[in-house]
């Protein structure tokens, strides 16, 4: 009997082992199996975007400095605003009585200028006046026509024009009036004070005053700052406002490389380093000559600048000086035959894919390589083929 015992539980044991290994057989087949799987072979554009450094120059700034007075002055108009462009001829502000014109010429003037003043700045403040349409004459000559053009070009803003020679006049009045009533002055030298009279009154008239004018730099100056109606000017610094002139760009270096893509008219798009603007339409204006590295312990290296204007208005956003990045989108039009860089292999007689179902390596030569894909080409795949990826 207990023989017959010890059988049954020995055919038990052997029955639960077999039922409890097979599982574990089947967990142990699994983990050894390698998981694959298929991609499908693409024509697509390699070519990735190309992103470089660059900065923001906003042309140059300069002050509107007034003419050195003494005290302090007061500021009673401003008829500009941020932002605007001046043009010569202008009126700017009136400062204690005084208005501040723009005026665009060759050279600054440097003196004030009366009627009988002659030399090259009379010229050039004919020419700025022959410009303006307010006179004619362009000779070296201070004239009639002089003074009148300057006499209009301040009654277009309703104000008067400075004269000069009124201390002269005064004086020759006073003391003719005086000889008239001075029994003890003969008539000869009456009269002789009566053509110093005459004489005072004809040279007395408009001027040329030069603490009235500010005179412009050149490329399209505009008011980045300006004063307020009744600020006070220190004598000290006198200063009404700032202009920046010159066109305003984004600037970068390019190595040799890189310069080859950014031909001129080349759009790209630009973005400020801390998001704060992006996405604006450039485009490539100019292209330097190659130049050596320049900068402290050559900090700024060998190669090409290139000028890179806005589409539209120059937007705001973009302070001067801001670093900012520059996008040059890929060449979408030049496609290829390409796969996923999961399903290339190698070994030592050089890169291959696998087909499903195929026994043998397709070699394949390879090319340009961008975003995870990389460019094939090959007797044994066609695009719309699949091929094995995977370990």
């Amino acid at each position: 009997m207990a023989s017959v015992v010890g059988c049954v539980l020995a055919i038990v044991g052997f029955m639960l082992g077999y039922f409890l290994r097979a599982p574990l057989d089947d967990l142990k087949d699994t983990d050894e199996q390698t998981v694959t799987g298929l991609a499908k072979v693409e024509e697509r554009a390699l070519t990735s975007d190309t992103t470089i450094g660059g900065n923001v120059r906003r042309g140059k700034t300069s002050d509107i400095t007034l003419q050195a007075s003494e005290g302090e002055q007061v500021v009673t108009r401003v008829e500009v605003s941020k932002g605007d462009v001046l043009n010569s001829g202008q009126l700017i502000a009136i400062v204690s009585g005084r208005p501040i014109f723009a005026v665009s010429t060759e050279f600054p003037l440097y003196r004030n200028l009366d009627l009988g003043d002659s030399g090259d700045d009379v010229r050039e403040l004919n020419s700025l006046l022959s410009n303006l349409g307010k006179a004619s004459a362009r000779s070296e000559n201070f004239t009639q026509s002089t003074l009148d053009g300057i006499a209009q070009l301040y009654s277009g803003y309703d104000l008067k024009a400075p004269s000069s020679g009124q201390d002269e006049v005064k004086e020759a009045q006073a003391a003719y009036d005086e000889a008239k009533s001075d029994s003890e002055v003969d008539d000869e030298e009456r009269q002789t004070l009566l053509e110093q009279l005459d004489s005072a009154k004809a040279k007395a008239g408009v001027q040329f005053r030069l603490s009235d004018f500010y005179f412009l730099p050149s490329g399209s100056p505009n008011i980045e700052k300006i004063v307020k109606r009744g600020s006070i000017i220190d004598s000290e610094e006198p200063v009404l406002g700032t202009v920046r002139s010159g066109e305003s760009t984004v600037k970068a270096r390019v190595d040799l490389s890189q310069a080859e893509k950014f031909e001129t008219g080349t759009e790209v798009t630009v973005s400020t380093t801390d998001s704060t603007v992006s996405q604006e339409i450039f485009t490539v204006k100019e292209i330097s000559d190659f130049k050596e590295a320049s900068g402290e312990d050559d900090k700024i290296p060998p190669g090409y600048d290139v000028t890179f204007e806005s589409e539209d208005d120059f937007p705001d956003e973009l302070q001067d000086a801001a670093a900012v990045s520059i996008t040059l989108a890929g060449d979408d039009s030049d496609k290829s035959t390409a796969i996923p860089l999961v399903g290339l292999r190698e070994d030592p007689e050089g890169n291959y894919v696998l087909l499903p179902g195929a026994d043998e390596k397709c070699r394949v030569s390879t090319g340009e390589e961008a975003s995870g894909w990389i460019e094939v080409s090959s007797d044994c795949i066609t695009v719309g083929d699949k091929i094995v990826v995977g370990p």
